[in-house]
């Protein structure tokens, strides 16, 4: 059986759950030593004991990537053991969503920490050891929302828009020291998301997936399509189709783009009328 990440090592935030625990197996199975960190420390350890059932090398670490200190400690962990840090995998984030006045600054502050401080902590950190190997590969997760206005996730879209926004620049700088970039846009992905975020206003509802007017990607192809597109270099990962064709059309043109998720913004409230009329 191929084993694509053969000897590489990685670390993987946000691997407590979702998209962040299924990249974390998928590496993990595919040859890599992996260390999942998050700041929810039980389930992180079940996604641990799956993936060493399974034939995988992996260790558990608390690491809250808005603290620097933490992504710093877990970074030095994998260099101390192994030399080098191969992958650094950007996923922890947190979705707090609802008409931008229901959500309050404290957790427009929260998703900032975590969305984006995360992210930048992570970069940092992994970029400079990589300077010192003169190679690794640096995989952030944004969202399809980093590309396209999303109404009702205003702060989420905003963190996810700035990571796209980082990594472009990210990897002209990048590519001269021999480190490859890698920005993750999904659409909606069956990840359980909705299980863990907070949700205020028009998506405050008893089954939220019901509201959303798109099918989700299971989270087990989402990322088989993330590694893939990791592992041919590409910078860019969107995905699924629709996602693509959202990013075209707001770039030939952001007036139908506009037009678009406003007529998106109205069929979610008439689902979210439907839904609190059956309770």
């Amino acid at each position: 059986m191929t084993r694509p990440f053969a000897g590489a090592t990685a670390i993987v935030t946000g691997a407590a759950s979702g998209i962040g625990a299924e990249i974390a197996r998928q590496m993990a199975t595919g040859g890599a030593f992996v260390l999942a960190t998050d700041v929810a420390e039980e389930p992180l350890h079940a996604v641990i004991g799956e993936i060493k059932r399974a034939g995988g090398s992996a260790r558990a670490m608390r690491v809250d990537v808005a603290d620097r200190a933490d992504v710093q400690d877990a970074v030095d962990e994998v260099v101390a053991e192994f030399g080098r840090l191969d992958y650094m995998v950007n996923n922890a984030g947190v979705g707090i969503f609802g008409e931008v006045e229901t959500v309050s600054l404290d957790e427009s502050d929260t998703t900032v920490d975590v969305n984006l401080r995360g992210v930048l902590n992570g970069v940092m950190i992994a970029y400079r050891q990589m300077l010192r190997q003169r190679s690794g590969h640096i995989v952030s997760t944004a969202s399809a929302a980093g590309l396209v206005p999303v109404p009702l996730q205003v702060h989420y879209t905003a963190t996810k828009h700035a990571v796209v926004g980082l990594h472009k620049a990210l990897a002209l700088e990048a590519e001269e020291a021999g480190i490859r970039t890698t920005v993750f846009c999904p659409a909606w992905v069956e990840s359980g998301m909705f299980d863990t975020a907070t949700l205020h206003g028009s998506m405050s509802v008893p089954n939220p997936r019901a509201i959303v007017p798109v099918r989700p990607l299971p989270t087990e192809e989402a990322v088989r399509r993330l590694l893939r597109g990791v592992r041919r270099g590409r910078r860019f990962v969107i995905t699924p189709f629709y996602a693509r064709l959202g990013w075209w059309l707001e770039r030939l043109s952001p007036q139908a783009s506009h037009q678009l998720h406003r007529l998106m913004l109205r069929e979610v409230r008439k689902r979210t009328a439907r839904a609190r009329s059956k309770v």
